[in-house]
């Protein structure tokens, strides 16, 4: 797991010097502690230049250094991530080509891939997480690449003939004459998702590859994306005939995630809450070692919902070697403003602030990768709520949007004075044709933001048309399908993963994803709806999986999200601090509204579960604000 940067220049002038190039690479140096290197080359007119930071996992010889070329130099390569079949992968290839390899990395079994099986032949056989650029010697090409799910960030921008890319946007800031400048769709969209979609990012002028893509520019600047993995191909289908088929086929292809998952030349271990997922990553892990598994979990001080009881449990019936922390206000506090800056762009879930501090756990014990269970809920729909919506959906909402148009429109009218702000903005898209389900964690509905942000800053796209188009793009009419695919194209990469990935770099730790690996996640699309929720149980089919695997008693223990949600973590205390930041905030006096403000924390102290979660969208809003925009701020 490392940190890559770099550029193509058309030309001398746009070049950006070998100086501002290894500034930038080292804003990451978190990413990859181990190593530091550059490449910089002239190609008649055009000039590449490629940095990378290393955190070595895989041969950790000075062989492994980046950015690494084959041995005739026609590709190079700055590579972040980890391909866990690349011996598999070295073997398919000729004996011919296998000689000229210099090293035991992944990295290098890439670039011989892409040379002997082309990009996208190379890519349909990696299994891994990923983001690379790619430098063609030959063509004069520079190709951005970014893993199927997006558990892997890479951010660019195309400006003055120069295109520049990084891990991370703080690497990108460093440019000579960067003048960072909102997004205000950005701004927008996160205000209802917690993040901002991709490609937009909060910073104007500032992109982010999506995920399962590819992005080449030439030597003249002209750019071509090109998607090369769409989850959507992948349809339920019914070649299987009974229920066990599906649960023997998932287990087996769990086992063969986790078994490439410990490909390492250090020590690993799993993140343990003592939910189905992580506890079924121990069970599986445990299977295949002859020592404990390394196990880490971290609890709230005083908070009645941490998990520390079944996380110990787990711990207990698989003997692993169990490591706990527990993190208080004060933790909180302290690190909010640092998170602003780690996170580049807010991440409005507050498990971010336990994901750093026990990724900090795991890295003082000496353990640098670790296992963990994100995108489990989203593949097998594990969410009450894709079930709630789900059927409302197929009884009301469909029925309803059949009925005539005025009809539709003079109940939304009457509903505005009458219900609360979700219903009356379920009932404003219905009148438009628009989709009821727009993400598992909504902040602010859209006419909630109508009021909320002043008038010149509200955009021309509201977020249920961004989804809207998305739904439509997709094709897929099973509607729990639907829902799925919406968020493994922005909840899960833009949010989920994207807070794992930023809060486990900065501590220098490599999580590794086993419920995202590429088979696990296109079996789990063709697998019927039906047994995705079945007998009042979501994510029915993966817990009969793991019965016989883990304990009965945590398989069917009530879901409880990692640290719980920002209604327990949003304290009193942090509350008062949100309150401060929030209302003394610049960027709340420019663009919102104060009383709308206002009203929220009057709110608060009444209906804590509905509004816990806006107080933190806005309290990370603000303090990105002050972390990147104001005079007083300053990087680290």
């Amino acid at each position: 797991m490392c940190g890559i940067v770099g550029f193509m220049a058309q030309d001398a002038d746009s070049a950006l010097t070998e100086r501002t190039l290894t500034i930038m690479r080292d804003q990451m140096v978190h990413r990859g502690p181990d190593d530091g290197g550059l490449y910089v080359h002239r190609n008649g007119a055009s000039t590449i230049g490629l940095g990378h930071r290393r955190l070595s996992i895989i041969d950790l010889s000075p062989l492994g250094h980046q950015p690494m070329s084959t041995a005739d130099g026609s590709l190079w390569i700055v590579f972040n991530g980890e391909i866990f079949n690349y011996r598999e992968l070295r073997a398919e290839l000729p004996g011919s080509v296998q000689a000229q390899f210099r090293s035991q990395t992944d990295t290098e079994v890439i670039l011989y891939g892409i040379r002997e099986w082309g990009l996208e032949g190379c890519l349909r056989r990696l299994r891994g997480m990923y983001a690379f650029a790619l430098y063609d010697t030959g063509v004069g090409t520079l190709t951005l690449v970014r893993d199927p799910l997006g558990v892997k960030p890479l951010y660019y921008t195309h400006h003055r003939r120069c295109l520049t890319f990084a891990s991370e946007i703080k690497a990108l800031t460093a440019m000579p004459g960067f003048k960072p400048a909102i997004n205000n769709q950005s701004l927008y969209h996160y205000l209802t998702f917690a993040n901002a979609p991709a490609p937009d990012t909060f910073f104007e002028g500032v992109s982010k590859l999506e995920a399962g893509t590819y992005l080449t520019c030439d030597g003249q600047g002209r750019m071509q994306q090109q998607r090369y993995w769409n989850p959507a191909s992948f349809q339920p289908r019914s070649s299987m005939t009974s229920e066990q088929d599906y649960i023997d086929e998932l287990r087996r292809l769990l086992r063969q995630s986790v078994r490439r998952r410990m490909v390492s030349d250090v020590p690993f271990g799993v993140f343990l809450s003592g939910g189905v997922d992580s506890s079924l990553n121990v069970a599986l892990m445990a299977e295949l070692l002859d020592r404990p598994v390394e196990t880490f979990s971290i609890g709230i001080k005083d908070d009645p919902s941490n998990e520390f009881v079944y996380a110990r449990q787990v711990a207990e019936h698989f003997h692993t070697n169990h490591h706990e922390a527990v993190i208080s206000d004060e933790d909180f506090i302290s690190f909010l403003p640092e998170m602003a800056y780690l996170q580049d762009e807010p991440v409005a879930d507050p498990v971010c602030v336990p994901i750093y501090y026990i990724s900090k756990l795991a890295r003082e014990s000496g353990t640098p990768v670790i296992q963990v269970g994100e995108g489990s809920d989203e593949i097998f729909a594990g969410y009450q709520t894709y079930h709630l919506f789900d059927g409302w959906n197929r009884r009301y909402y469909e029925p309803y949007v059949q009925t005539p148009n005025f009809f539709r429109r003079s109940l939304h009218g009457i509903g505005k004075h009458l219900l609360s702000a979700e219903k009356q903005d379920a009932l404003r898209r219905a009148a438009l044709g628009e989709p009821l389900f727009l993400g598992n964690a909504i902040a602010f509905w859209d006419n909630e933001k109508s009021g909320l942000l002043k008038q010149a800053f509200l955009p021309p796209t509201t977020s249920s048309e961004y989804i809207h188009g998305l739904g439509k793009s997709l094709g897929i009419k099973d509607p729990l399908l639907q829902i799925i695919h919406i968020e493994l194209k922005n909840r899960l990469p833009e949010l989920l993963l994207m807070r794992v990935d930023k809060m486990s770099m900065a501590n220098s730790i490599e999580t590794r994803v086993p419920f995202l690996d590429e088979d696990v996640v296109s079996f789990a699309l063709t697998i019927p709806s039906a047994l995705k929720f079945k007998l009042g149980q979501p994510k029915y089919i993966l817990r009969q999986a793991a019965r016989g695997i883990i304990p009965d008693s945590i398989i069917d223990r009530k879901k409880w999200g990692f640290c719980g949600s920002a209604t327990n973590m949003l304290s009193s205390r942090l509350a008062d601090y949100a309150r401060t930041r929030i209302l003394d905030s610049p960027l709340i006096a420019e663009r919102f509204n104060r009383d709308a403000i206002e009203a929220i924390f009057v709110s608060l102290r009444e209906q804590k579960r509905f509004n816990s979660f806006k107080v933190w969208n806005l309290l990370n809003l603000v303090l990105w604000h002050e972390r990147w925009f104001t005079a007083t701020s300053t990087h680290r």
